[in-house]
């Protein structure tokens, strides 16, 4: 049986706490023991949702500091391989040792430091990087990581979640009326800016085809920022108070557009569920979110520019509910291709493997976006 731990670090968000939901759900039992570990205790108020037992490491400073304690850790349990969430987890695990690791990246978003300690630990022959999009299997080639060392796997969407969100009352208990279009942003890290100009687009819609509301799910600065600013427009309100205690791909599910104001490439996660969820795509033409999405078919763009706000084109879109309708059967039909939840389970089984056994970290990992 092969014993992995997975190691999160303060960086770890929704996406973190998706995926590595999923791989605990339904991994093998009989082939894989996981043990769960955090090098910072922000993690921990979802971490304990899981059910297991998590160990958390003294806060030490620098992630390097932490590598003789994650190495005790991984000696003890004997542990197989380190399924590293995040940067700084990443690191702390490259210095406890030998071990083979895996970091999970999702944003796109990569500073030269990050590159810097990607490529220190693409040194070691047991380590990978696992990529939920091209742009950032590109962005890391082009940083200097070996291609070999970095493997695409696309998110997993769980179809269950997403219809027993949509048939439950959770409408309902948020208030929501059967009448009511209901907008969502994508669940924190967006740059400042960006869900105010959601949260205002909202507004606009609302004042020509009421009624309009908006979901900002998030515990960021620019989250609560827009919070604020969407309860503080004038007329009918619009914001919806959803509470950290609703899981944002359950918001997801019950929404009808999510709307991805952004000028630079960002996390697509979001967009895998919305387009699973059949809830429409509004977002800015960049290449994160184009790799995903087609202009009116299988989502809407726009082209967005540094010196005007967002939020005039993509109220515009959100007006445009025929090619909504259109774009939202399109992509759901793409969503059960692509984003399989038993395929991203038995890739990462099949990545485990490969890095236990000294092999190649993608060898038959195939990306399913290039079979669609």
């Amino acid at each position: 049986m092969t014993q992995v731990c997975q190691l999160f670090d303060a960086a770890a968000g929704w996406e973190e706490r998706v995926a590595s939901g999923q791989l605990l759900e339904r991994l093998p039992r009989d082939r894989f023991d996981c043990r769960l570990a955090a090098l910072d205790p922000r993690p921990m108020c979802w971490l304990r949702e899981f059910r297991r037992e998590v160990t958390l490491f003294p806060r030490l400073g620098a992630a390097v500091l932490a590598g003789p304690l994650v190495r005790r850790f991984v000696v003890r349990r004997g542990i197989d391989v380190v399924h590293a969430w995040g940067l700084r987890a990443a690191l702390a695990a490259g210095a406890a040792g030998k071990t083979p690791v895996a970091v999970e990246l999702f944003d796109p978003r990569l500073s030269s430091w990050d590159l810097k300690v990607l490529r220190t630990l693409a040194r070691s022959a047991c380590f990978a990087v696992v990529c939920s999009c091209q742009i950032v299997h590109r962005r890391l080639i082009e940083g200097g990581i070996r291609a070999d060392a970095c493997v695409l796997i696309r998110p997993g969407v769980d179809f269950a979640v997403i219809n027993q969100a949509r048939r439950g009352p959770l409408r309902g208990e948020l208030g929501l009326s059967p009448a009511d279009f209901v907008v969502i942003t994508p669940p924190g890290g967006a740059a400042d800016g960006e869900c105010l100009e959601a949260a205002l687009a909202a507004k606009l819609v609302d004042y020509l085809a009421p009624p309009v509301r908006i979901i900002v799910p998030g515990a960021r600065r620019s989250d609560r920022r827009a919070r604020r600013f969407a309860g503080s427009l004038p007329g009918d309100p619009i914001l919806v108070h959803a509470g950290r205690q609703v899981p944002f791909e359950e918001l997801l599910a019950i929404s009808d557009a999510l709307v991805v104001a952004t000028r630079g490439d960002t996390p697509s996660t979001a967009i895998a569920w919305a387009m699973a969820a059949g809830t429409a795509v509004v977002a800015g033409a960049v290449h994160s979110v184009a790799e995903l999405i087609a202009n009116k078919l299988n989502g809407l763009l726009y082209k967005p520019q540094t010196d005007r706000t967002a939020a005039v084109p993509v109220a515009r879109l959100l007006q445009d509910r025929d090619a909504q309708r259109q774009s939202r059967e399109t992509a759901r039909g793409q969503a059960y291709e692509v984003f399989g939840l038993r395929r991203f389970v038995d890739q990462h089984a099949r990545l485990y493997a490969n890095l236990f056994e000294g092999e190649p970290p993608g060898d038959g990992i195939v990306d399913p976006a290039t079979m669609v």
